[in-house]
Order: C-alpha cells, then structure tokens, then sequence
C-alpha cells in the first residue's frame, strides 16, 4: 500500500484537506489501514471514483484519504448464473466492458460511468434514470465483503442468488456514504444485454405538459427509462424515452411512444450527457420525492428522472429557495440534499434537511459498526 504526503488536493471535502493519501491495492491493506486508524484515533475518508464525494457535511475531523480505485478488477464471473464477483474500486464501464463478451451487464447506471466506482455507486445509493425499470443498486447486489470500523473483515450474503444466510447488511450498507464501513468486493446479480435499446425525445417548452406526457407513459408502458430535462447541459426543455428490450418490444414501444407526441429519435449519449450533470454542476440540490411526482419538483435548470423519484436542480440558487423548496418539499414527505454547494452556504443551510431516520437509531449503527469514528465523522447526522 502506497502512502502519499502530497497531492491532497483532489481529497478535499467540502474544503477540508486530509493531511495524507493512502492508496490500498487489496482488502487487506483497506483491513490495515482500517485498523491502524482505530488504534491510533486518527479518521480517514473513502474514495472511489469522486464522483459524489461532496456529499455529505464537512468531515469533523480528516485525517487520511482511503483512495480504494487500486481494489480493483473481476474476481469471479459465472455467466451461466448471471453472478459477478468484483472489486469495489472498479469502475461501472471497466465493469461494463468486461461482461459484454459474454453478453451480459449489471443493470445499473450512474453519472459519469467511467469514473464511478461499484463500490461508490453502492455507498451512494447513487440514483439513475433506469431506477424506473430496474430499481435500487441495492436489489442487485448477493453479498459483498466490508472492513468495519476497527478493521475487520466482514462478509454478508454470499456469491450465489439463493444464499440468504444472515442479516442482509448489503443493503444496510447501501447510502451510507462510507460511514459504517469500506466495501472492498461485491457480488452482484447480471441480466442479458438488451436486444435493442433507443432513445427518443420531444423537445418542448412546456414543463407541465411534459410531466403529464412523462407520468401518462410511465403508467401505460413498460420503458427504460422518463427524463425531464430543462436548461440542463445546454440542451433546452425535453422529455426523454429510453426503451429496452427484444427489437420486436422495442419497435412497438416505440411506435406507441410517438403516437402520443412528435417524438424524434435522439443519440444515446444525449441522455448521458445529462445524467451527468448530476455530479459535475458546481450546485446540485436532489430532491426527493414520490414516483411519479419528480416534475413538480422542478425550477429553472433541472434534471428529472421519472418514476425513479428523484429530480436534481442544477446551478446556484438562493438561500430563501432553497430554503423555501426544502419546506415544501419536506412537508409532502421528501427531501432536499445538498449534493454539491459551497462550503459556507452547505454549514448555513444543512446538507440533509430533516432526519428521515431517528437519530438515535443512526447512532446506535454508527456505534455498532465504527465506535471509534474513524469513517468519515460528522459527514452525516449519525
């Protein structure tokens, strides 16, 4: 394992540097470095991919970064179970490119693909557009191996889809921001490749209209995927329909889709393009609400994935709306996270709004599986 005294830069969370960077190439040097924090009482932030490392408030205190992109790469693959094995440090699209040969992939996709680690999109619980067909990481995950808080090695579920042995901490695990522990090696359930994919839109002005038409087909249709974007990367309001499938229910999807508006078809990476927006606007809110109800959400530059429940205000906003949107939306049952802010304006307005979890609970978690704080203190309300 490499330790590294410069160059922190790029660790720096919500303006808070660490005072070094250690970079482990196995689970046992995670399990090391792990252990030797908590023997010491120093603190250290994971890493993977960074891509949602601005989540979260300010770490109390920050004195290593666990940089995990070096646990990476396939451990096992079983085509004919539709079961993989991996590192967490591997990313979605190194991922991506090594089941395709066999004509297989994990049916999850997040911003910024090539940089976004298994393991962070996991801690995340990083949403998507295809969350409408497919759901949360979680549902796609058997087992995983985590080190806790004092360093040990732990394992949950297994690397078969009928194991269910034990409690199911993977999905404990899942959007706990690397709090509770590291995940060092996943198993994860694959689907087959689709057929055929496409993606159409309708580029209109009118957002009510669009969020009618997007909650209509979502009712109607079994599609991939319902983006509303408005402003967002530059490409104007639209309503966005990815379908999925065998090419004879992809053609008729698609047929059905465009009987309902002037829908054209579009290039892939359009929809990619704004996912990833997400994670590389300087000021990003997610708001939280019910399927079905992400338009309403919706202000100025924004990104909607719907169905999925969740929709993202792009660009800077002021205290008093995003004060004011974080009420309303709170008072019909949602959230609004603070994803990437300034420092400042993140200490002001808090990053997560009211709890949605009692906090004594979140501390009894905190306490069962890091009692000494060694993950990412502070970083959540734990």
């Amino acid at each position: 394992m490499l330790t590294e005294r410069v160059a922190v830069d790029a660790y720096t969370v919500n303006g808070i540097p660490p005072s070094r960077v250690l970079r482990p190439t196995s689970a046992q040097d995670v399990s090391d470095a792990i252990a030797a924090a908590n023997a010491d009482g120093s603190a250290m932030v994971l890493f993977g991919g960074a891509t949602r490392s601005e989540i979260g408030d300010a770490p109390s205190r920050y004195d290593a970064a666990l940089d995990l992109r070096g646990v990476r790469g396939i451990v096992e693959h079983s085509p004919a179970d539709l079961v993989c094995t991996v590192r967490a440090g591997t990313t979605l699209a190194e991922l991506a490119a090594e089941l395709v040969a066999k004509g297989q992939r994990w049916p999850i996709d997040a911003a910024e693909p090539e940089r976004a680690t298994i393991g962070g999109t996991i801690a995340s619980a990083a949403a998507a557009p295809s969350r409408l067909r497919h759901q949360h990481p979680r549902d796609w995950i058997i087992g995983c191996e985590a080190v806790l808080g004092d360093g040990t090695r732990a394992r949950a579920g297994g690397r078969v889809v009928k194991n269910v042995t034990g409690y199911d901490l993977t999905r404990l695990y899942s959007g706990s921001f690397g709090t509770l522990a590291a995940l060092v090696e996943l198993s994860l359930k694959l689907i087959a490749i689709d057929e055929a994919t496409r993606l159409l839109v309708l580029r209109d002005d009118d957002v009510p209209r669009l969020a009618r038409l997007g909650g209509e087909l979502r009712a109607a249709l079994p599609l991939d995927s319902i983006v509303i974007a408005t402003g967002a990367a530059g490409g104007g309001t639209a309503l966005y329909v990815r379908i999925a499938g065998s090419a004879a229910a992809v053609e008729r999807l698609a047929r059905e889709v465009s009987a309902r508006a002037a829908f054209v078809e579009a290039d892939a990476r359009e929809l990619q393009r704004l996912v990833d927006v997400t994670t590389r606007s300087d000021d990003v809110a997610r708001v939280s609400v019910a399927p079905g109800t992400e338009g309403d959400a919706m202000s100025g530059d924004a990104v909607a994935y719907v169905g999925a429940g969740s929709t993202f205000i792009v660009g800077e906003r002021s205290d008093d709306e995003l004060r004011t949107t974080r009420e309303r939306v709170e008072a019909a049952g949602g959230a609004l996270i603070l994803e990437r802010i300034a420092p400042a304006r993140r200490r002001a307005l808090g990053t997560w709004g009211a709890l949605r979890a009692p906090a004594a609970v979140q501390r009894a978690l905190k306490q069962r599986f890091d009692p000494k704080s060694v993950l990412a203190p502070g970083r959540t309300p734990a």
